[in-house]
C-alpha cells in the first residue's frame, strides 16, 4: 500500500514576494486556476488513494487546507504544534 504526505506548513518565504505569511506559496495560484496544494494532490491521487493521502501544516493554516481539499478526509490533515520552518 503507497501513502503520500504532502508538507504544506511553511510560510513560504523563499517565494516572496508573491508569498506572505498571510497567503504562503501552498495557497498561490500560478500555474492554473488552482492553488500548489490542490494542483499537488490532483498529481499524487492516480497513484495513491485519497484515504491514504495525509497532509501535515501549520495550525494557522488548517481550516484554509481543510476548504482547499475537500476530497481529503479531514482526519488525515495534521497540525504541527509549532512551527520550526526549514532552515535555508
Amino acid at each position: 500500500m503507497i501513502y503520500g504526505l504532502i508538507l504544506a506548513g511553511g510560510k513560504g518565504t523563499r517565494l516572496y514576494p508573491l508569498s506572505r505569511s498571510s497567503k504562503p506559496k501552498q495557497f498561490l495560484k500560478v500555474i492554473n486556476n488552482k492553488s500548489f496544494l490542490q494542483n499537488t494532490v490532483d498529481r499524487v491521487s492516480p497513484l495513491i488513494k485519497k484515504d491514504n493521502i495525509y497532509v501535515v501544516t501549520n495550525k494557522d493554516y488548517e481550516d484554509k487546507i481543510k476548504g482547499e481539499l475537500h476530497n481529503i478526509n479531514p482526519n488525515n490533515i495534521f497540525t504541527e504544534p509549532q512551527n520550526k520552518e526549514t532552515p535555508y
